[in-house]
């Protein structure tokens, strides 16, 4: 699995994520960053994978295949709280 880093520089960049623009969004990857979300589809355990705008990407049966998803596609998980 990969794990994002960012540079000093762009960590510096952006004081509170929670009020990032879409544009330094993009400035930190945006088409590789990608994040994981659990669910019930038709009634079963299922995780999504979004972009980092939100975008639902993919919805795979399980954590490992979403990882194999993700790695395949040179996309990288990062953790949102």
């Amino acid at each position: 699995m990969h794990f994002a880093e960012l540079s000093t520089e762009a960590a510096l960049a952006v004081a509170d994520p929670r009020h990032i623009t879409r544009s330094e969004l993009r400035r930190l990857g945006l088409p590789h960053l990608v994040y994981l979300r659990s669910g019930l589809v038709d009634g079963q355990q299922a995780y999504a994978i979004h972009a980092a705008d939100g975008t639902a990407m993919a919805v795979v049966e399980d954590v490992e295949g979403a990882i194999e998803l993700a790695a395949a596609n040179d996309m990288t998980f990062v953790a949102v709280h």
